[in-house]
């Protein structure tokens, strides 16, 4: 018996141990909450979660301003770069040589052609310089061609540039045409 007397007391003085602890608690909690500073500090806490939501939602809008800033951004850079590489392609081609193959003629049509020297592509990977040949033939270079018809463009292409030399034919097509020109200019005189 005297040990479930022991327990029973025991658990007695815990409880009551218990009560004692939360009512003290409570005072305490009490004569806390009676401070001035505490009670200012509570009914600011309802705006201070109106300021935090506030916050919240402006860091929100200002996280896909930011986003939309750098797509932007981005879209910018995009555009100055191709804009730099036609601005830079420009001024090459406006340095470039202008070569003419026949002459200028109000009745003769005008033809683009690119050409290339294989020779002097194969030089310049082998790191050696050809003596006789512009080392720009190794990117495509532009010439004006003035025939009467393509047939006659191409044979005139070979006759100054011709294959045994390296000169190959990338492309040619029509610019405009003389004939209409020769037109106009009839018309208008």
């Amino acid at each position: 018996m005297g040990l479930l007397h022991a327990i029973m007391l025991a658990g007695i003085l815990a409880v009551v141990a218990g009560l004692i602890t939360l009512i003290v608690g409570r005072l305490g909690e009490a004569a806390v909450e009676r401070q001035p500073e505490v009670r200012h500090a509570a009914s600011r806490l309802p705006l201070g979660a109106q300021i935090e939501n506030r916050l919240e939602s402006r860091e929100s809008d200002l996280r896909q301003e930011l986003a939309g800033l750098q797509t932007a951004l981005g879209e910018a850079r995009r555009r100055r770069y191709a804009l730099d590489k036609e601005l830079e392609d420009a001024r090459r081609s406006a340095l470039a040589p202008v070569r003419v193959v026949g002459r200028e003629d109000a009745g003769l049509n005008r033809f683009v052609a690119w050409m290339v020297n294989r020779l002097v592509q194969q030089a310049q990977t082998d790191t050696r310089n050809p003596v006789a040949l512009d080392p720009e033939w190794a990117s495509p270079q532009m010439i004006e061609v003035w025939s009467e018809n393509l047939a006659d463009a191409r044979r005139d292409l070979q006759r100054y540039f011709p294959a045994p030399l390296g000169y190959v034919l990338l492309s040619i097509q029509l610019a405009n045409s003389g004939a209409a020109k020769a037109g106009d200019e009839t018309k208008g005189g």
